[in-house]
């Protein structure tokens, strides 16, 4: 198995090409890749106050009290969803760092071996075999490059994997306490009664708003996804509705 060598022009085109679209498109997908955090505390922090401020009007125990249960959750769930995030960030990137790790300890004690399952590897993807042991042996001429492979192939992970641990929890943590200014806000200005359905119509928008967002960034149909967010708003709003006029009657 044999190919022509590379000619500058082509080498030189490829350098340009990496430089002014494969560089910047990966830092644009890992930027773009925040909007799960995004979504995640945004969406819990519409949901999750309005099905209980909601519950809380349906039971009508007054403003104040409303207030402080819608206020006092978005406070913990905000501190709760940071808090998980970063926990289960930190936990996913720690793995990442063993197997990586584990990976590397493989290659250094059994290097013929480790050739020979990138070689296996390469064959199932389609490569002859001749080839694709001469790959595999041509990698592992540089130790660098044969583990960051190996790990893309062998273990299905990006060695660069891991993000930024704390900055996700802030993205989640921040975007649900911010999200959850839409729901509590007419509690502020209106009656009990008036505030109900303005906190309801305005969550329904935003979350509405935010499945459009979200389907713009997965490039899914627009009006499906905001539509898709917007039925599970509705669910919480009459759950919540119905949990709260149910509690009432019984405990009244």
């Amino acid at each position: 198995w044999a190919m022509e060598p590379i000619g500058e022009a082509q080498r030189e085109q490829a350098r340009v090409h990496i430089r002014e679209h494969a560089l910047g498109e990966a830092a644009r997908i890992e930027r773009l890749s925040r909007i799960r955090e995004f979504v995640l505390g945004a969406q819990d922090g519409l949901l999750v106050p309005l099905g209980v401020v909601t519950g809380m009007a349906a039971a009508n125990p007054g403003k104040a009290a409303i207030l402080v249960a819608g206020l006092a959750e978005a406070v913990a769930g905000s501190i709760a969803m940071g808090g998980g995030s970063y926990l289960a960030s930190e936990a996913e990137e720690g793995l990442y760092v063993a197997e990586i790790q584990d990976e590397s300890r493989e290659i250094e004690a059994e290097p013929e071996r480790e050739i020979a399952e990138l070689a296996l590897i390469l064959e199932e993807e389609g490569l002859e075999r001749a080839a694709a042991e001469q790959v595999a042996q041509g990698l592992s001429a540089n130790p660098n490059v044969f583990l960051r492979t190996k790990v893309q192939k062998e273990l299905g992970l990006s060695p660069d994997a891991g993000g930024d641990a704390g900055g996700d929890a802030l993205v989640v943590g921040a975007t649900y306490l911010g999200a959850a200014i839409i729901p509590l806000w007419p509690y502020f200005l209106f009656a009990v009664h008036v505030a109900l359905p303005v906190s309801i119509a305005c969550t329904l928008v935003a979350l509405f708003v935010l499945g459009v967002i979200k389907g713009s960034v997965a490039r899914q149909r627009l009006l499906f996804a905001g539509l898709q967010v917007l039925l599970i708003g509705g669910v919480s709003a009459g759950v919540g509705w119905v949990i709260g006029h149910v509690v009432t009657k019984i405990v009244g």
